[in-house]
């Protein structure tokens, strides 16, 4: 039974550092916002319906499959809560979601422990794109916070999926 995984919180959180510790911890496929975005659609800017279509069919596809499917990014509420109850409603295993609840002045602390992001975004950047806890509609998130360091939150989730698959 495949387990749906999403990690949402500001850019700077953790959250692709806990995804890439929970890719190799559980074997499960990654799908990182980013990535689909910048790196397949070549997209900068606000969302579009066709990023936000890619990551729903990639992850309804891996889920199909059989596979653990880790999703990560801002995934704006806006944007992403319809395409988060249809992937959680689609499949018959467990769905499991998690925010980063953080300060903006915690998210550009840990940016700057980033060197690689560093030549790519600044705070400007991330003052712009920082938007609080920002809730899904219709799906119950667990807050992952700034006192839980990245080994404390994959421990959690590895234990919840393991919780969720064997009840």
């Amino acid at each position: 039974m495949s387990t749906l995984i999403v990690l949402r919180g500001n850019s700077g959180s953790g959250k692709s550092t806990v995804a890439r510790a929970l890719q190799h911890e559980l074997g499960a496929v990654w799908i990182e916002q980013d990535y689909f975005r910048r790196g397949i659609l070549g997209e900068t800017g606000n969302y579009s319906l066709l990023s936000v279509e890619l990551i729903e069919h990639a992850a309804q596809l891996a889920l199909r499959h059989g596979r653990d499917v880790i999703m990560d990014g801002m995934f704006n509420a806006s944007a992403y809560s319809a395409t988060f109850i249809r992937l959680r409603n689609g499949h018959a295993g467990p769905s499991l979601f998690y925010a980063w609840d953080l300060t903006l002045e915690e998210t550009l602390r840990r940016h700057q422990t980033r060197p690689h992001k560093l030549a790519d975004f600044g705070e400007k950047q991330m003052r712009g794109w920082y938007h609080g806890w920002n809730a899904l509609e219709g799906v119950a998130e667990r807050p992952i916070l700034a006192g839980d360091s990245v080994a404390d939150a994959v421990r959690r989730i590895v234990a919840d999926v393991r919780a969720a698959q064997h009840p």
